[in-house]
């Protein structure tokens, strides 16, 4: 285990809400993740640049339904054919990545169609404005306006209602929970997923420095970011920004994924471990030498089998 590693893990050990893996990757891992990285500097980090590589074709074991959304979004729900028999009437609350300036259509579709597979649950996915044309809070309240869609337009229980999000969507699942809790507004109880959540925008975090030249897709000037995100810099430590300095009093029970090399894995340490102490069910499972949100990057992956895995027994599905 290397001294990063070490250092970043040092407060956290024998917690009982971690899992570790510190394994090399399986092989045919090993074989995809460079393949990966050549593909995705075929599509820079730029606004609007989607990853139309990706396949959103809606398989024949479901169903798409689009809806339109304020500003010229959309909401997509897709329903299988075949719901997992322990659903009872439980659904998915999707909420893509994209360094907050990418993923809808494309990547939020294919998303959304992984978990509907994977999970056997209806899932919805939203799409939301990008930064830097529109800032914070835009994409929260596009975020905002889809859950009020589920809860006050379609009649969905909050109680049946299982958010996930990856990378900015991690920062908007954790970002929408706390504007509902600020509302006295019942937040989506059926459980949470985390997965390399983007959570601190003020880059305080242990990892935002240790992980910065070894994160493979992620070694970047958080300050930038910053600006890019927000008009008022001293706005990073507002819990909406930067759900990490939140409270997370009466949030769900809430599964943690990222990898140890991923800037980001400090933000899902520190996420689980709040809300440990707070008494909620909690768990994070950290690979080590796969990629940021490896899961829906590469869905071929043992590793990802194993990711949807521990979703199902953690939602009891």
């Amino acid at each position: 285990m290397s001294e990063v590693i070490k250092e970043l893990f040092k407060d956290y050990e024998g917690a009982p809400w971690l899992t570790h893996l510190t394994s090399d990757p399986s092989p045919e891992a090993q074989k995809r993740i460079p393949e990966l990285m050549k593909e995705l500097e075929a599509y820079p980090m730029a606004p609007g640049a989607e990853l139309d590589f990706l396949d959103d074709h809606t398989p024949d074991s479901m169903t798409r339904e689009d809806v339109d959304a304020p500003h010229g979004l959309h909401f997509y729900h897709y329903e299988p054919k075949e719901i997992n028999p322990k659903a009872d009437g439980r659904v998915v609350y999707y909420i893509h990545g994209g360094g907050f300036m990418r993923g809808n259509e494309y990547w939020c579709r294919y998303n959304a169609i992984h978990q509907a597979e994977n999970l056997g649950l209806p899932v919805y996915a939203c799409e939301y404005r990008y930064t830097p044309a529109n800032k914070y809070p835009a994409g929260v309240d596009d975020v905002e306006w889809g859950w009020n869609h589920l809860v006050n337009d379609l009649g969905l229980d909050p109680k049946k209602i299982i958010i996930t999000g990856e990378s900015a969507g991690g920062t908007y699942e954790m970002a929408l929970m706390l504007r509902l809790k600020s509302q006295g507004r019942e937040l989506p109880s059926a459980g949470c997923a985390c997965i390399s959540g983007f959570l601190d925008f003020a880059a305080e975090s242990p990892s935002y420095t240790l992980n910065n030249g070894i994160d493979p897709l992620f070694s970047i000037d958080f300050k930038e970011t910053m600006l890019f995100y927000l008009d008022d810099p001293t706005m990073a430590y507002e819990p909406e920004v930067s759900p990490k300095y939140g409270d997370f009093t009466g949030f769900p029970d809430t599964i943690f994924f990222a990898d140890d090399t991923e800037v980001f894995v400090s933000d899902a340490l520190i996420g689980a471990d709040k809300l440990y102490k707070l008494g909620i069910r909690t768990e994070a499972y950290i690979t080590h030498g796969l990629t940021h949100c490896y899961a829906f990057e590469m869905p071929e992956l043992p590793e990802t089998a194993k990711f949807y895995e521990l979703m199902r027994k953690f939602f009891d599905l």
